[in-house]
């Protein structure tokens, strides 16, 4: 006999009970095996482009090729979820992943593999998965169910995406050790299928009062941003975002790997470790956050852990020694998992349900491309004048910029937008 484990409404779940909810699981399950698809896809793509061309050039190109859709289709991504069913978007994407995977596997086992095929199935599946990103995020609405609400959800799929981060490679590299490195793409197809089956066995409540009628990509954009305007939760997140990513790209991709690799003279392996902590303080500081209340804090939370995030790297001026730094990562790291499941259940909060995956996808891309710009700047400016002085100078930053937006949103009056007809 089956036996249903569930809580009184308001009483906490606890962290064994909330993970044997049969959503829970299919969640973790499901947003840990599309996730493990994803990091062997990015590594492999550079390992068999490299073993094709030798080239860097090559190996650049590939890379974009599954970064474009980000920027051509999020946003149309977002429109498409709110007008959508979103758990057949996220198993339709999914499933066409996992055939373009396996296609790719047999052609390479035909002799047909070269780059710009390579390049092409990569930006299909990136493609796919621009779609299936907002659906999934509208979809976490309609899981919570008594006992189990959004951010517990979101924690959990948070700490699905800290795991895949970190046992991904390890699984890549462990494959490369024993089949043709192609023949890799098979495993991700089956991982991007495993999200499909998980996708089709979740128990999902109707979670929107109506379902939005499309009316053009622009039209669609105009009502999410008068939503965004009515709302200065929704100001707060998506400007502190932006403002706190333009410093995060450039000390996880650019000064911490400067300051482990030459400055502490760690090399490579001392990367390896920080980048390691990153994702072991993540994957804790999200386990365990299934366990906290967010609720109507949620942005309190999200701001200290922006901060906290900022403090981190900061004081990676004052560190000298590799282990140092490395513990400071791994604080980053927990930090960042606690502001990435507050600014999730605070954008379910503030935003209507049927403008979810605009509102996401506004949040998203400028989210990323505020990542991709200080990444580029960063390069230049440690190549200026080195990495510690410049990420000092971010840890100031982020105290300050965090806190002027939550000033000139959360706390001044909005005047009524107008009404969209």
């Amino acid at each position: 006999m089956n036996t249903k484990v569930s809580s009184a409404p308001g009483e906490p779940t606890s962290q064994v009970n909330l993970f044997r909810q049969p959503n829970v699981q299919l969640v973790f399950l499901g947003r840990l095996s599309v996730l493990m698809a994803d990091v062997i896809q990015d590594v492999s793509l550079i390992w068999i482009v490299w073993e094709l061309t030798h080239s860097s050039a090559a190996t650049a190109v590939a890379s974009m090729s599954s970064r474009i859709p980000l920027w051509l289709f999020s946003l149309p991504a977002g429109s498409h979820a709110d007008s959508a069913p979103p758990r057949r978007t996220i198993i339709a994407a999914n499933l066409i992943c996992a055939v373009l995977a396996l296609l790719l596997v047999g052609f390479a086992n035909l002799g047909w593999m070269n780059v710009p095929l390579l390049c092409l199935v990569a930006f299909a599946i990136s493609t796919c998965r621009t779609f299936e990103a907002p659906s999934f995020y509208s979809l976490v609405r309609g899981l919570s169910q008594e006992g189990v609400d959004t951010q517990q959800l979101n924690g959990v799929a948070d700490t699905a995406k800290r795991t895949a981060r970190l046992t991904g490679p390890l699984l890549a590299n462990a494959l490369r050790s024993v089949i043709p490195v192609f023949n890799i793409y098979a495993f991700i197809g089956l991982f991007y299928a495993g999200m499909a089956y998980a996708g089709r066995q979740l128990n999902v409540r109707e979670f929107r009062s109506e379902r939005k009628q499309r009316k053009g990509l622009v039209a669609d954009l105009r009502e999410a941003m008068v939503v965004i305007r009515q709302q200065p939760t929704l100001q707060y997140i998506i400007l502190a975002e932006c403002l706190f990513n333009a410093s995060y790209g450039a000390c996880y991709y650019v000064f911490l790997p400067r300051l482990t690799m030459d400055t502490t003279g760690g090399g490579t392996a001392g990367h390896a470790s920080a980048v390691t902590a990153f994702g072991l303080g993540g994957l804790v500081a999200g386990f365990f956050s299934t366990r906290l209340k967010m609720g109507k804090n949620a942005l309190n939370f999200a701001t200290v852990a922006w901060i906290g995030i900022g403090a981190a790297f900061g004081l990676m001026y004052f560190a000298t020694t590799l282990p140092m730094i490395v513990f400071l990562t791994a604080l980053a790291g927990a930090a960042m998992a606690i502001q990435t499941i507050a600014l999730w259940s605070g954008l379910h909060a503030a935003c209507p349900p049927e403008h979810s995956g605009r509102v996401y996808s506004i949040w998203r891309l400028g989210a990323d491309t505020a990542i991709t710009v200080s990444t580029l700047i960063a390069g230049v400016v440690a190549d200026a004048f080195g990495p510690t002085v410049p990420i000092g100078v971010v840890g100031v930053y982020v105290f300050f910029a965090i806190l002027i937006a939550r000033r000139f949103t959360l706390h001044r009056s909005v005047a009524p937008a107008p009404t969209l007809s």
